[in-house]
């Protein structure tokens, strides 16, 4: 695997994908030899587009706003919590609960939180 300091990996049925913004490598090699990049426009960093919608008062310009990334956040963290106990489980939104699985909510709450970050 390269050595890049972050990259995603996309796992495939025909082979695997690992990019970051600047880089990219199929495997296995040989199959995907001489595949190029296709040409993509450049658009705002994540850095430029904060600071637009800071600048403009647009969370749109964000380019990800929490009503996408919370849930989706949620979402991936909660995979975690399910890898962790090695359970599915069922989580209830409203509650902030795993409701089939006492375990898996030892991972989702804290017994005490610093001062000013109780719930």
């Amino acid at each position: 695997m390269p050595d890049w300091p972050e990259a995603t990996l996309f796992v495939g049925s025909k082979g695997m994908l690992i990019a970051d913004y600047g880089h990219f490598k199929l495997y296995p090699e040989e199959q995907y030899k001489g595949v190029q990049r296709p040409a993509l426009p450049r658009g705002r960093t994540h850095h430029e587009n904060w600071i637009a919608a800071c600048k403009t008062g647009n969370p749109a310009e964000s380019g990800c706003q929490f009503d996408y990334s919370g849930p989706l956040t949620e979402t991936v963290l909660l995979g975690t919590v399910a890898f962790r106990t090695g359970e599915k489980i069922q989580w209830d939104a409203e509650n902030m609960k795993v409701t089939n699985c006492a375990k898996a909510n030892e991972f989702t709450h804290r017994e005490s939180y610093r001062k000013g970050w109780e719930i």
